[in-house]
């Protein structure tokens, strides 16, 4: 029997008793943000800012003034088949969704890193595994080839951002509003998704972005046809709401809001500065239902 095949066994009693399968691996990634807990944890590999940062490598007693020799990297994607020299021939499902199951915002696909000694004559050593990563697009091509923070990689972030939708508040409530009276609209903002005011930070280039969504202005459609704005006001309920309209008829009607938000960049830490572009984005509609409203007399 070869018990390296599946589990051991050990005599106990004079029975052979497998022994349980070993654990689960722990995690090879000592910092927790860049591992999942099941199974052990999962090895999602170098960050953006420490891939950008092997630009920087050079092998031992090549000078940084005076470069002798660099490391040649090559983005192997994880795939059977694919080597350094060859880096892109096949392209797996895993490879895909890995990236999009566990690193939020990467690039991928999910790919090894190698890199090799080289000089101006050519290969000086063998291909040696650096590690994984998901931010494939992002490996240098070799050392000095340092990516710079551009405002282009700024707007296309800024434009990648997760922002709130924004959603109707309709009074009077109860998704019910009369005919021919006024209906008081508000603007406001769910939990999920970033709002004017919050921060989302990543990391670009090697460099802490932080993108703050800024409201600009906002346009009301109601949903017959009428709207209102574009407008600063972000309305309200009665009786100070400026952002009012009476329907005419009757019926199942679904008014919306679409909002043009701005934006801020900080890049490591230093003053908020405006971003050059905007961002237009339609929230959900609310389905209200206007009926007709009675007038009736009482006497005394």
């Amino acid at each position: 029997m070869n018990v390296s095949v599946l589990f051991a066994m050990v005599m106990l009693h004079g029975l052979l008793v497998p022994l349980a399968p070993p654990a689960p691996a722990p995690c090879p990634i000592i910092e927790i943000d860049k591992c999942t807990a099941e199974g052990g944890g999962v090895d999602v590999g170098l960050t953006r800012g420490e891939v950008g940062a092997l630009a920087s490598n050079l092998p031992a007693g090549s000078s940084p003034s005076n470069p002798t020799a660099w490391y040649q990297y090559s983005a192997v994607i994880d795939c059977p088949g694919n080597t350094p020299g060859n880096p892109e021939d096949v392209l797996c499902a895993h490879a895909v969704t890995f990236c999009e199951e566990n690193v939020p915002d990467s690039e991928g696909p999910y790919s090894i890193i190698y890199r090799r000694v080289v000089d101006s004559d050519g290969p000086l050593s063998d291909w040696e595994r650096v590690g994984p990563t998901c931010h494939t697009p992002s490996v240098p091509a070799q050392s000095g080839d340092t990516e710079e923070l551009t405002d282009a990689m700024i707007l296309e972030q800024f434009h990648r951002t997760d922002f709130a939708l924004p959603q109707l508040i309709i009074e009077p409530p109860g998704q019910t509003v009369a005919v021919n009276l006024p209906a008081y609209f508000e603007l406001v903002w769910p939990e999920d998704g970033f709002e004017p005011g919050e921060v989302d930070a990543t990391e670009l280039a090697g460099h802490q972005v932080r993108i703050r969504p800024v409201f600009n202005e906002a346009t009301y459609h109601f949903g017959d046809g009428d709207s209102a704005g574009p407008t600063t006001s972000q309305g309200g309920g009665f009786p100070d709401g400026d952002i009012t309209h009476a329907y005419e008829s009757t019926g199942e009607i679904a008014p919306s809001v679409t909002v043009v938000y701005g934006g801020e960049v900080s890049v490591d830490g230093d003053d908020w500065m405006t971003i050059p572009g905007t961002v237009e984005i339609e929230g959900p509609a609310t389905e209200i239902t206007v009926v007709t409203s009675r007038n009736r007399l009482y006497g005394d």
